[in-house]
């Protein structure tokens, strides 16, 4: 089957654009103008991947995204005008996996949705990644926190799979920003990195200040908190 695109935005020109743009690459495309629209074409039609415009009528996509993200684990792409650092880090902590800002490239979108599709699709080996009372289960992608189901993006879910396979190794931003969005540099390429670590932190924590599983080696990057991650045969 195609992947399915959900396009949310409310400029019908660009909208157009888009569309000759992704199904001319193969992908089936839906869209919505507007907040309520895009809600319930998300819940009955079940995309696999939704551009998010961020200035739309009504609910604005910083409104959205955090609702999106609790109907789908389908990774968000945020499409802004708006430049500003803190809008772009404010649009990843709301569940964002990644973002471009108008006017964009067309090849550097295509790019992107076709690296963010091939983390959410990534092959999984039947072993389970335990860190302390963590287990990351790579044949399912079920990752539990003592018994706890901790739900993930795709984005969240290989970051820490990278982490825990590095066995306790140092990782530099630039190496995660290779290994996960697939790129050698990206302008807040830093942030970015920066932004989902902290998203993941808040979700398998219980005191994201006194960090058990994903901690930051000051001046270097992050690693693991465990020196060697054992894995268990299913």
């Amino acid at each position: 089957m195609k992947p399915k695109i959900a396009v949310v935005e409310d400029e019908p020109e660009l909208v157009g654009i888009l569309e000759y743009l992704l199904t001319g690459e193969g992908y089936d495309v839906i869209s919505a103008s507007e907040g309520d629209a895009a809600l319930s074409l998300i819940t009955s039609e079940k995309p696999d991947l939704v551009l998010l415009d961020i200035m739309l009528p009504g609910a604005s996509g910083f409104d959205l995204c955090p609702a999106i993200r609790r109907m789908t684990t389908a990774p968000v792409i945020v499409l802004t005008a708006r430049k500003e650092q803190e809008d772009i880090i404010r649009g990843l902590e709301l569940g964002a996996d990644d973002y471009l800002t108008k006017p964009f490239n067309n090849q550097e979108l295509l790019l992107r949705i076709a690296g963010v599709l091939s983390r959410s699709h990534r092959q999984t080996m039947s072993d389970v990644l335990v860190c302390g009372d963590l287990a990351l289960d790579r044949r399912t992608h079920d990752v539990t926190v003592a018994g706890r189901s901790v739900p993930l993006t795709p984005t969240e879910y290989n970051l820490l799979l990278c982490l825990l396979e590095s066995g306790g190794r140092v990782l530099a931003w630039e190496s995660l920003l290779r290994e996960i969005w697939g790129a050698d540099d990206w302008e807040g390429g830093k942030e970015l990195v920066k932004v989902n670590v902290r998203r993941l932190r808040k979700k398998l924590e219980t005191d994201p200040a006194e960090p058990r599983y994903v901690l930051t080696v000051w001046g270097v990057g992050y690693k693991s908190g465990c020196d060697r991650s054992r894995r268990e045969s299913e």
